[in-house]
């Protein structure tokens, strides 16, 4: 292809009257040229991927010509318990307690390195609130290893990324949903119910109690007069 845009290009420079259809082929060629160089120029890294625990998904893109940055672009559980999208409470500046998880960067600065990885940038884990030094390497097309590191990357912990479909919805799609009703667990039924019967019977239980001790009353009250109704009187001593 560069051949023949060279060739097109060099004929106009040598004929004065190039064709106007001439020149639009060369400009065609020339911008489909530089569009593929593009494209293979860009890192393998850039992408979504799943994080390793499979909860959350982070998209990976180019954000300055020799730099690499993320934000989070899908959860498994994207609202709170009360029903609102989740939020970056732990963040040690409370300022930014307020922010949604939902598209919160979470990777930055990423260089190339001489060995074919990225190194130098930084990781912002929300779960902790806690930011620290980052490096990617790509193990595999669908295998990207995630070390984060204070200090020496050597003393780091890695994590196993893998590459999410391309047809994964976006957490703020997700958000846009109206939000589920949370069901009560069966368990919870079942404690309750136990607990409106056992409050039923120690009822009849304290009814009972007292219908048994009211006719035990009743009984001695009978038992004593019928002992003084049957005495016999006294006897008439004889002179």
């Amino acid at each position: 292809m560069n051949f023949h845009l060279r060739f097109i290009v060099m004929r106009c420079f040598n004929i004065a009257n190039c064709s106007g259809a001439a020149i639009a082929a060369a400009g065609f060629l020339l911008g489909f040229t530089m569009q593929a160089s593009t494209a293979a120029a860009d890192p393998k890294e850039v992408g979504v991927w799943y994080d390793d625990t499979g909860k959350g998904a982070v998209k990976i893109e180019i954000c300055t010509p020799t730099t690499l940055c993320g934000k989070i672009y899908w959860l498994k559980e994207p609202m709170a318990d009360d029903g609102q999208p989740k939020i970056d409470r732990y963040n040690p500046e409370p300022s930014k307690r307020t922010r949604p998880i939902c598209g919160l960067p979470v990777l930055g600065d990423l260089e190339k390195i001489s060995d074919g990885g990225f190194d130098n940038g930084w990781v912002y884990d929300p779960k902790q609130g806690k930011s620290f030094s980052v490096a990617l390497d790509l193990l595999g097309p669908d295998t990207l290893k995630v070390t984060g590191y204070k200090g020496m990357r050597f003393l780091g912990k890695s994590f196993i990324w893998t590459r999410a479909p391309s047809d994964l919805p976006s957490c703020d799609s997700q958000a846009a949903l109206p939000p589920v009703p949370v069901p009560v667990p069966a368990i919870r039924k079942k404690q309750a119910s136990n607990a409106k019967k056992s409050k039923t019977a120690s009822g009849a239980s304290k009814l009972g109690a007292a219908d048994i001790a009211k006719s035990s009353h009743h009984k001695k009250k009978k038992v004593a007069k019928a002992a003084v109704t049957a005495e016999p009187p006294p006897v008439a001593s004889n002179p």
